[in-house]
């Protein structure tokens, strides 16, 4: 995924000839092979720690994916550094974690985004036991439920290390896109957080390299991971 010089990604993702919209529209092309129905009908977004872009490449794989005429919810699963309600102009007073706590009326809870064409769902007021909230069975109630309106339910999670979040929302989806930074992350790092993910029984589809500059010539990025 091509770095962004200027703008914001949601002003990339509107422009239908950017570079970051047509390098997205590819993963969601690889992503109709994932599974034997096609595109994952619920999977997470995570990385290895925050501002790889994750959260970019959840919301630009909502974007095309709605673009395809299909039926589509983004909720945002980091409890602890919301951000997708920033993109809709609205508050996070309400979203994942009312449900999670026992709000039942989904309605109440979700926001449109006119413009990228997809629902949102915030994070919600943050809770002092984002994880612990996790544990429970709200979560999988709450994706049950939405698959029963969306064709696909796509959670950006919190990165996965030193947290317990991300593992529990992966187990509970399809499968989990990694976003890797193309610079500056350690390999180790990233194969001590796949690990975690697959202790969890969770089954990741593949990484997006993002933040890449042409620049940067020819870069050789070796991970030797056993899935």
């Amino acid at each position: 995924m091509p770095k962004l010089e200027e703008g914001t990604p949601k002003e990339a993702l509107l422009d239908r000839k950017s570079d970051l919209f047509d390098a997205y529209l590819a993963v969601q092309t690889n992503l109709a092979f994932a599974t034997e129905h096609g595109v994952p009908r619920s999977f997470t977004v995570t990385s290895t720690r925050p501002a790889e872009g994750k959260s970019t490449t959840a919301l630009a794989l909502a974007t095309t994916l709605a673009r395809a005429q299909r039926r589509v919810i983004l909720v945002d699963g980091d409890m602890r550094s919301p951000s997708i309600h920033h993109l809709g102009g609205v508050d996070h007073d309400r979203g994942l974690s009312n449900f999670l706590t026992g709000q039942d009326d989904i309605e109440s809870l979700i926001f449109p985004m006119t413009e990228l064409g997809f629902t949102a769902m915030s994070a919600g007021p943050i809770p002092p036991n984002a994880a612990e909230l996790l544990t429970g069975n709200r979560f999988k109630v709450l994706i049950d439920r939405l698959l029963e309106t969306y064709d696909h339910v796509v959670i950006d999670s919190p990165p996965v290390m030193g947290l317990a979040d991300a593992p529990l929302l992966a187990s509970r989806v399809e499968g989990v896109i990694y976003a890797v930074e193309s610079h500056g992350i350690r390999s180790s790092m990233v194969k001590t957080a796949l690990g975690r993910l697959t202790s969890a029984n969770a089954r990741v589809f593949g990484a997006v390299l993002t933040k890449f500059r042409g620049a940067q010539g020819a870069l050789r990025l070796r991970l030797r991971i056993r899935l």
